[in-house]
C-alpha cells in the first residue's frame, strides 16, 4: 500500500472545504486540468497553476513553483508570479485565484483533541451586562431631561422598545454583512460592539462636559460631539474588522482617512454656516457648584467682559439689519 505523504486541501474565502487530495508522491500539481493531482473549479486558476515539491535533500521544506499562470499566487501578503519559486512554511495558506490551499504533512505534529464547545456563559454575561448598561444610560439621560414624572413613566416602555429595535436593527445589518462576506452571522458580537460604542460615546460626552464645567474648558463642551464621532469611527472599524479580520490594518487606514476628510469638512461647513467651528454657543451641562475647580470670576471683571461683548453684538445686529435692507 502506498503511504500517504500529506493531504492537500482547498478552501473558499469563507473557510468551506472545496476539494482535497492525498499526496502519495512528490511533486504534485494544482490547477483546473484533469491531469492535475488537485483539480480546482476556480475560473481564476490556470489549467496547471503550480507545482508542489518536497526535495529529498531538504527534509521538512516544501517548495512551490508557479507554472503558466497569469494571476500568480500569494503567500503571507507577498505576490509571486509565473516562473517564481518559494518555500511554503507549515501552516500558512497559499492563495491562488479565489481559493486558499493548505497542506498537511504526514510527519507534522497533530494538535490535541479539543473539548466540545459548551454554552458561552462568559460571553452571555458580557452581553447581558452591556445591554443593561445601555438601558440604564438611556433611562438616566431621559430622566435628567424629563419635566413630568407621570409622562416620563408612561413613555418608558415605548422608549425602551425603540432603543432595543434600533440596536437590534443595527446589529442585524452588520450580522447580515458578516454572513455574506465571512460566512458567519455573529449577531451577538455586533450587539456587544454597538453597545460598547454607545456607552463609550456617552461616557466621552459626559466626561467632556464635566471637565468643561470643572475647569472652565469651554472647548471640550463645544467639540464634545466631535469626540463622540471619533468613538463612533472606532466602533465602525470594530464592526468591519469582525467581518474581515484579515483586512484589519487596511480597514483602520480606511476609517482614519474617512475621519481625516470628514472632520475638516464638518468644521468648514460649520464655519461657512455660522462663522464659528462649533454650533454649541455655551456650556449647556451644569453640575453641582462644589465640583468647580476653576477660580470664580469677580463681579466687576464679569461686568467689564459683558460690556465688551455689547459692542460686538451691536455691530453684528447692524450688519444683519443692512443685509435685510439690501434684500
Amino acid at each position: 500500500m502506498t503511504p500517504t505523504l500529506g493531504l492537500l486541501e482547498a478552501f473558499d474565502r469563507h473557510g468551506a472545504l472545496l476539494a482535497r487530495a492525498p499526496v502519495t508522491r512528490w511533486p504534485v500539481t494544482v490547477g483546473r486540468a484533469l491531469a492535475c493531482d488537485l483539480v480546482l473549479d476556480d475560473p481564476f486558476v490556470a489549467p496547471e497553476h503550480l507545482r508542489i515539491d518536497r526535495p529529498a535533500g531538504a527534509p521538512g521544506g516544501v517548495q512551490v513553483e508557479l507554472l503558466e499562470t497569469r494571476n500568480g499566487a500569494r503567500l503571507q501578503r507577498r505576490h509571486y508570479h509565473q516562473g517564481e519559486r518559494f518555500d511554503w512554511p507549515d501552516g500558512a495558506p497559499v492563495e491562488l485565484g479565489r481559493t486558499h490551499l493548505a497542506l498537511r504533512l504526514a510527519d507534522a505534529p497533530i494538535a490535541e483533541e479539543q473539548a466540545l464547545p459548551r454554552f458561552p456563559w462568559r460571553t452571555a454575561v458580557q452581553t447581558a451586562v452591556l445591554l443593561a448598561l445601555v438601558l440604564a444610560a438611556a433611562l438616566a439621560a431621559s430622566w435628567l431631561e424629563a419635566r413630568d414624572s407621570a409622562k416620563y413613566l408612561k413613555s418608558l416602555p415605548g422608549m425602551l422598545l425603540i432603543l432595543l429595535v434600533v440596536l437590534g436593527a443595527w446589529a442585524g445589518a452588520w450580522a447580515a454583512a458578516n454572513k455574506l462576506f465571512a460566512g458567519r452571522l455573529q449577531f451577538w458580537r455586533h450587539v456587544r460592539i454597538a453597545s460598547a460604542v454607545y456607552l463609550a460615546a456617552d461616557a466621552v460626552q459626559l466626561a467632556s462636559h464635566f471637565a468643561a464645567f470643572t475647569f472652565s474648558w469651554e472647548l471640550l463642551a463645544r467639540f464634545a460631539p466631535m469626540l463622540a464621532a471619533l468613538v463612533l469611527a472606532g466602533g465602525l472599524h470594530a464592526h468591519l474588522a469582525a467581518i474581515l479580520p484579515r483586512r484589519r490594518v487596511g480597514l483602520a487606514w480606511m476609517v482614519a482617512a474617512a475621519v481625516a476628510v470628514g472632520v475638516p469638512a464638518w468644521l468648514g461647513t460649520q464655519w461657512l454656516s455660522n462663522m464659528r467651528l462649533s454650533n454649541t454657543l455655551y456650556m449647556s451641562s451644569l453640575f453641582p457648584p462644589g465640583l468647580r475647580a476653576a477660580p470664580a470670576v469677580p463681579v466687576d471683571q464679569f461686568l467689564q467682559e459683558a460690556q465688551a461683548l455689547r459692542g460686538k453684538l451691536d455691530r453684528r445686529l447692524q450688519g444683519d439689519g443692512h443685509g435685510d435692507e439690501d434684500e
